[in-house]
């Protein structure tokens, strides 16, 4: 996996059963440079924590762009936005379920092929339910890239998850929630990462 470290930092000095509480955080957008268009299967084995054997038995719910996909081997390329689920309950998650029986009865199905002469930029993943529970402490400890805008959204109903004992540092400097809250309509992307 490629990391970009010119994003300013926001260091999350976070007790092990806090975590849990941010794990939405990532069904906001998690932002990945990529270097050219790649299956998404590839990309998804670059992420801590997502083996082939994890990926199989516990993403059952693949949105590419806001439509129900089927296929790890659609090609994510610049701008793509994918989201990643556990199985979701009733009739909705059996449609909208990875090569599931009642896949016909989605309105609008996906493209198997994707054409891009970009070489490079950036992917959005959105986590959700289990996947983002699982992971929420491998991704933050390998530092995930966000928009203010998002981090910003999220933090402002919830406090809590940014006041002490969390001990927050950005560019190295300690900061209360009220000057992150301050500051983060100001930032275009940074660096979400657990201290060390």
């Amino acid at each position: 996996m490629t990391t970009v470290t010119s994003s300013p930092c926001l260091e999350l000095e976070v007790s092990p059963d806090m975590l849990t509480g941010f794990a939405s955080l990532l069904q906001h957008g998690v932002l990945f440079p990529i270097e050219r268009p790649i299956p998404l299967l590839s990309f998804l084995v670059t992420l801590p924590g997502f083996t082939a054997e994890y990926i199989e038995e516990n993403v059952q719910t693949i949105f590419i762009n806001g439509v129900a996909a089927d296929s790890l081997q659609q090609e994510m390329v610049d701008g793509t936005t994918v989201a990643l689920s556990a199985a979701m309950p009733g009739l909705a998650g059996a449609i909208f379920r990875r090569q599931g029986v009642h896949g016909s009865l989605r309105s609008k199905q996906l493209s198997e092929v994707t054409h891009s002469t970009t070489e490079g930029g950036h992917l959005t993943l959105k986590f959700f339910n289990s996947i983002a529970l699982d992971r929420v402490e491998d991704l933050l400890a390998g530092g995930i890239q966000i928009s203010g805008k998002a981090l910003g959204n999220f933090a402002a109903t919830r406090a809590h998850l940014f006041e002490p004992p969390v001990v927050l540092r950005f560019k190295g400097e300690e900061l209360s929630y009220s000057a992150l809250m301050k500051m983060l309509p100001e930032i275009d992307l940074l660096e979400v990462r657990l201290k060390q």
